[in-house]
């Protein structure tokens, strides 16, 4: 069924909201010309005007007076008539206090879903986020950020939701050396490209699956935390005052982690768990009160290799939904002790990464449905290298889990995988095709994103997209086989 009109309406709202940041960017003559008048016989003491000519005539000029006199240095700004820019600054160590207000990044892609299993038809999203900056002294730093997103998603089930949120926002003290914040901040760990191991401080961003890359796909969390040198590296320390869980979709969206439509859960067979247990049932995302935990990192670059060492103990951000008791799942985030250490180093022309990590306590639901936590090792290993010494890039890692001492469980016991990234800029780099892909070798596990990118206009980006699902039943590839995508969008970043 179509949603109402003014449902729809409301996005198409929010998408003009977007479009409002292509009229920052209006056309404008960039070409300058700058002219050094060092006065009639360049004596000293007598001064210099430099000119930049815009091309725009007197009022686009700018006019910059240096006199060296006596009494110490005088800077005179003049942006010629009909502004009031015009400025004269003295030679003084007196700290900028200025504001800085303005837009992050902006986003607006539709998409549709052509196969007939598919719950929903078409897509689409939106983003927004703002920010302001304000440093008033070398030592301190305020910052208030804030983001706008907005979901729709059209046939069986319909629904458009739009959220506000907050952003980077916190406190800052930079002292000597070090640097302290306070407030809430977006933190990720770790050394592989767009699946870090060592990622245990971030909150995931769930509400478009793997939609994203990284940096789209987490969330700014509350957190006090310290930066300083030690021991020739840095020490990074993070408390999780208060713990936030990941942000999940709509239960109607395709991308929610249970199918209430036809009764899967994903990460389980539905042969372990038939669909007449899912059907009907209640998903309770209620996330635990209190602190999400702590958190060092600590890095050193050496004359071999940069290396990093992690310990943690935190909340895993994403839930993981047991049956609580028959038609109700409850959410859980449990505590886990995370260590591990990581590398990258050149070589032989490339940049290698090893990443290699222990945690206690992983989610898992043992043959008779009880729910239970069992460490794990988690490990990487991948290589990043550019053909030819070219613009091309390309990044291959394989990655693997394993469960340790695990009892009988529904949930997989090993995960290997290989995925990487290829990118190949072209026609002078007004053109990038991209390749991201997944794939499974213990169970048939697959996800291809291949996109062109139209970046004449920078910073704006016009796009087309796919995303490619297949696998089996256990695996995200098989949960999600119906829902691969065709996809086009703008999104720029400031």
């Amino acid at each position: 069924m179509p949603l109402p009109l003014a449902n729809r309406l409301s996005l198409v709202a929010f998408s003009a909201l977007l479009a409002l940041s292509l009229n920052a960017s209006a056309d404008r003559d960039l070409n300058a010309e700058i002219v050094i008048d060092e006065g009639s016989g360049g004596a000293a003491g007598e001064g210099a005007d430099i000119i930049i000519d815009d091309g725009g005539g007197e009022a686009g000029d700018v006019e910059i007076s240096i006199d060296a006199g006596d009494q110490g240095t005088d800077i005179t700004i003049d942006t010629g008539p009909g502004t009031d820019a015009a400025a004269d600054l003295a030679a003084t160590d007196d700290a900028q206090d200025d504001v800085e207000i303005g837009l992050d990044k902006a986003r607006l892609e539709i998409g549709h879903f052509p196969d007939s299993g598919s719950e929903s038809e078409t897509s689409i999203y939106g983003h927004l986020s703002v920010s302001a900056n304000w440093q008033p002294t070398p030592n301190w730093e305020l910052q208030l950020a804030a983001r706008a997103d907005a979901y729709d998603e059209d046939d069986v089930n319909s629904f458009t939701t739009a959220r506000g949120d907050y952003g980077d926002s916190f406190v800052r003290y930079r002292g000597d050396g070090f640097r302290l914040t306070l407030g809430t901040q977006t933190v990720v760990w770790g050394r592989m490209d767009g699946l870090p191991i060592a990622d245990r401080v971030s909150t995931v961003d769930l509400r478009r699956f793997v939609l994203d890359e990284l940096e789209d796909s987490r969330l700014s969390n509350p957190m006090l935390r310290l930066e300083a040198p030690v021991a020739g590296g840095q020490i990074d320390l993070v408390w999780l005052y208060d713990f936030r869980a990941a942000e999940l979709p709509p239960k109607d969206s395709v991308w929610y982690p249970a199918n209430l439509t036809t009764g899967r859960l994903l990460g389980i067979s539905p042969d372990d768990v038939p669909p007449a247990a899912i059907l009907g049932s209640k998903f309770d995302e209620d996330e635990p009160d209190g602190d999400g935990g702590f958190g060092a990192r600590y890095t050193r670059t050496h004359s071999f290799a940069d290396i990093g060492v992690t310990v943690a103990r935190t909340r895993q951000s994403t839930p993981y939904f047991r049956l609580a008791a028959p038609g109700r799942f409850e959410a859980e985030h449990p505590r886990s002790w995370s260590m591990g250490a990581d590398a990258a180093l050149d070589a032989m022309g490339a940049t290698w990464r090893l990443e290699l990590l222990y945690a206690s306590d992983n989610p898992v639901t043992r043959s008779d449905l009880r729910y239970t936590t069992t460490p794990s090792m988690q490990w990487g290993a991948g290589v990043e290298f550019h053909p030819g010494d070219g613009d091309a890039r390309v990044i291959v890692q394989l990655i693997g889990t394993n469960l340790v001492g695990a009892p009988d469980i529904l949930d997989r016991k090993e995960i290997y995988s290989v995925n990487g990234e290829v990118v190949v800029p072209f026609d002078r780099e007004r053109w990038r095709a991209k390749v991201n892909y997944y794939f499974g070798l213990d169970d048939k596990d697959v996800f291809m994103n291949p996109e062109l990118s139209f970046l004449e206009f920078e910073p704006h980006e016009f796009y087309v997209s796919g995303y490619y699902f297949d696998g089996g039943d256990r695996t995200f590839g098989g949960f999600h086989e119906d829902h691969s995508s065709i996809n086009v969008g703008w999104r720029t970043k400031f």
